[in-house]
């Protein structure tokens, strides 16, 4: 979803998401993000402090977006594993459909020391809190258990899908991202284990040497 091309400041906004993504934070520059919205250099600065912010701008403006419409149909699910899968499924989705956008958040949003100093005091946060709630409303219907800690499950989840998104982008998105969802639930739901029998059968954890 693009921003709306009727209100300025979001245009702009849209626009940088282009430049960011195709010429990289630092050697983009402003003129360009102007020309690509359609308004003078000048304007920009009447809505942006400077290039730094127009990138942060991106973040929480988009994350609003998304947690907001990853709610509403994660709400429609019942259980903890159905949220889950939705919430897996939205986010490939969402960057695979937003190539740009994609790399603006995996890889731009990372040259920004101030992104990396108070992004997870906002909207990452809000992100990471609806993560948890799914967990949490897992481990009560039953679709999760409930030895592991809740932080710990809920980093594990946001921390492997941003790297498999980080990854694809970095792989010049190459493959089909969405298709990773029925393997990374089955990561998420069953682990990379076969049980305390099978293990037990296999003798001790590193063999006999």
């Amino acid at each position: 979803m693009r921003f709306k091309t009727g209100d300025k400041r979001l245009r702009i906004l849209d626009s940088a998401v282009k430049v960011f993504a195709h010429e990289g934070f630092f050697k983009a520059k402003v003129f360009q993000i102007a020309s690509e919205a359609g308004v003078a250099p000048g304007t920009v600065y009447l809505y942006f402090k400077n290039k730094e912010d127009l990138l942060i701008s991106i973040f929480e403006v988009r994350m609003q977006d998304i947690i907001s419409s990853f709610r509403a149909a994660i709400m429609e699910k019942q259980d903890g594993r159905s949220r889950l899968e939705c919430l897996v499924r939205m986010h490939l989705q969402g960057f695979q459909r937003q190539p740009d956008l994609a790399a603006c958040f995996q890889v731009e949003l990372r040259q920004s020391s101030r992104f990396m100093r108070e992004s997870v005091k906002g909207e990452l946060q809000q992100y990471l809190d609806l993560i948890r709630e799914i967990v949490e409303h897992g481990r009560r219907d039953g679709s999760f258990r409930n030895q592991l800690p809740v932080r710990l499950v809920t980093n594990f989840i946001f921390g492997t899908l941003d790297e498999v998104v980080s990854t694809w982008v970095m792989s010049a998105m190459k493959y089909n991202l969405v298709s990773l969802t029925g393997p990374l639930m089955d990561l998420f739901t069953n682990g990379i284990g076969r049980g305390v029998g099978a293990l037990a059968a296999d003798g001790p954890v590193g063999g006999t040497n």
